[in-house]
C-alpha cells in the first residue's frame, strides 16, 4: 500500500450511513419540512400515499426488507400512525412495471375506490418530461403545466441537491378501465409532488478523507446520485472544497 495515490470509494453506505430520512416535502408550489406535513391535508396525505403505493419494500415488527430509500418512505408514514400495509389493503396493486436504471422510474396501477390508477415515482428531470398536468393550491382538479410551474420545481429540485438531499418525483394518471401496463402509460402525467431525503455522511469518513490527503492520496467519490446531491456530501466530507 505504500505506492497507493488513490483511492476510490463507494459513497452509500461506505462514506455515509445509508440511512435515509425525510426531510422535506415540495407540493403544490410549497416546501414543507417533514416534521410539519399535516395527514389532514388531502395533498399531502395523497403525496404520502402515492410513496407507499408505489414502493416495493416493507416494515414488519421492525424488520424492514427492501431498498433504504423506499423502507423510510413508508416509515414516514408509520410516524405519522399511516400503515403501509393498511393504504395497499385500501387501494390494491393490480400490475407494475418495475424501476430500472434506464428508465429511472418505477409505476404501479392500483385500484382505488372503483377507479384503476398509476402511480409513478422517479427522477425529477425524467418525470418533468411526461408530466402534463399539475395540481395547484386550491384547485379542485389538475390544470395544463405551463413553462412557470416547471422552472419552481426545477429550482426545488436544484435547491434540495445543493442541501446534500435525494430527491425523488411523484405524479399519477387515472385510466378509464383496469389494463395490463406497458411503458406508453407513464405518459401525460399529473405532477404530485417532490419528496427530499437525506443519507447523512458516517462520522469516520471525514477523519480517514483528512488523513489520506495528509497522506498524499487522492480519495474519489463514486456515486450515481445527482452531480449536485454529490457535490454537497464531498464537501461535507472534505473530498472537495
Amino acid at each position: 500500500l505504500g505506492s497507493v495515490s488513490i483511492v476510490c470509494s463507494d459513497k452509500t453506505g461506505t462514506l455515509t450511513q445509508n440511512k435515509m430520512t425525510v426531510e422535506d416535502y415540495y407540493i403544490e408550489g410549497r416546501r414543507i419540512r417533514a416534521d410539519e406535513i399535516d395527514m389532514a391535508d388531502s395533498a399531502q396525505r395523497f403525496l404520502l400515499d402515492c410513496s407507499i403505493l408505489c414502493n416495493d419494500s416493507t416494515n414488519e415488527n421492525g424488520v424492514e426488507i427492501g431498498d433504504p430509500t423506499e423502507t423510510e418512505l413508508i416509515n414516514l408514514g408509520s410516524r405519522y400512525g399511516v400503515e403501509a400495509a393498511e393504504v395497499r389493503e385500501s387501494y390494491p396493486r393490480e400490475d407494475e412495471i418495475p424501476f430500472d436504471s434506464d428508465r429511472k422510474m418505477m409505476s404501479t396501477e392500483n385500484k382505488c375506490d372503483g377507479r384503476y390508477v398509476i402511480y409513478v415515482k422517479g427522477a425529477v428531470d425524467v418525470l418533468l418530461k411526461r408530466i402534463t398536468h399539475i395540481r395547484k393550491y386550491g384547485s379542485e382538479k389538475p390544470e395544463l403545466i405551463n413553462e412557470e410551474d416547471r422552472l419552481y420545481i426545477e429550482k426545488q429540485n436544484l435547491e434540495f441537491s445543493r442541501e446534500g438531499l435525494r430527491v425523488l418525483a411523484f405524479a399519477y394518471k387515472e385510466l378509464d378501465a383496469e389494463k395490463e401496463l406497458t411503458l406508453e402509460d407513464e405518459n401525460n402525467l399529473v405532477f404530485s409532488g417532490l419528496i427530499a431525503m437525506m443519507d447523512p455522511p458516517r462520522q469516520e469518513s471525514k477523519q480517514a478523507v483528512k488523513e489520506c490527503i495528509k497522506a498524499g492520496i487522492r480519495p474519489v467519490m463514486i456515486t450515481g446520485d445527482h452531480k449536485v446531491t454529490a457535490a454537497a456530501i464531498a464537501k461535507r466530507i472534505g473530498i472537495i472544497k
